[in-house]
């Protein structure tokens, strides 16, 4: 994770000599991450375009095969192959974007804590700077860690509640994301109908654990994450609506269809040439 940190801490480094205030500089880095990942996911729609083109013939394999599940997967993987279409195709972009995500985690906390020659965590950032304006969003201390209590009156009172605002804040964040993200895959695929129920409980996962992680690490990089998922929602519905699996099987099939054509009309030149030939022998 240190290596794939090196990139992301440089370009933290440098965004902070330009804004000299942390907040604005994670939110400047959070656009540049995020646009860097937009050919990933516009990879990743294609693959779900494809994959929704082939949903007609899976189901009359489906219907064909019956109950014989082993014969239906042989099948399908036939298919996939014969239509070049990757069963992987839309987990690997994510799994490239998770990994890339973890190198971008371990460089915003790389910005706070450090470790020493006997690997101990320590603060990369005087305890002076840390509570610095420029470490600071509007009057939260980003090198503090929100700590979790059931003793509210002692939090209120402490003003602890304060550095709560970012958990809350990005448990909201993950939970509007969720909800359009589920709205989109029901409108883009059918068949998420039916699996409404794990769609529903990760809608609620999702808010939970990003509320536990900005719990669990400085408020820095739960603003961070707050970011992201804002971010990351607002270009998921850009590219969705230039990208949308139906707008990307329409055009498929448009193109399909004039690429036939074409094709049958060089076969029909190319037997009229033939006959005329053979005629003139």
């Amino acid at each position: 994770m240190q290596y794939l940190a090196i990139p992301f801490v440089w370009v933290l480094e440098q965004l902070n000599k330009l804004f000299d205030q942390y907040a604005v500089t994670i939110l400047v880095f959070t656009i540049l991450v995020n646009l860097c990942f937009i050919p990933l996911t516009i990879k990743q729609q294609k693959s779900t375009a494809k994959q929704a083109k082939l949903r007609p013939k899976l189901e009359a394999l489906k219907a064909k095969c019956g109950d014989d599940k082993m014969k239906f997967q042989q099948a399908q993987q036939e298919l996939y192959q014969r239509e070049n279409v990757s069963m992987m195709g839309g987990c690997l972009p994510m799994i490239i974007r998770m990994v890339l995500l973890m190198g971008v985690y371990a460089a915003i906390r790389s910005m706070i804590f450090a470790q020493d020659s006997a690997g101990n965590i320590t603060m990369n950032i005087k305890p002076a700077i840390a509570g610095s304006p420029a470490y600071s969003l509007f009057g939260l201390d980003l090198s503090q860690t929100p700590q979790f209590s059931t003793d509210f009156a002692k939090v209120f009172s402490s003003g602890e509640w304060l550095l709560w605002l970012i958990p809350i804040l990005s448990g909201v964040a993950a939970l509007v994301s969720s909800m359009i993200s589920m709205a989109q895959q029901k409108h883009t695929n059918p068949q998420a109908a039916e699996m409404g129920g794990g769609m529903k409980g990760m809608m609620l996962i999702m808010p939970l654990f990003s509320i536990w992680i900005a719990f669990s690490v400085p408020a820095a990089v739960g603003l961070y994450w707050i970011y992201s998922n804002l971010v990351n929602m607002i270009i998921m519905l850009v590219v969705n609506a230039i990208y949308s699996p139906a707008k990307i099987v329409a055009k498929d099939t448009v193109v399909g269809g004039f690429k036939r054509r074409q094709a049958e009309r060089a076969k029909m030149a190319a037997t009229k040439s033939s006959n005329d030939n053979a005629t003139e022998a």
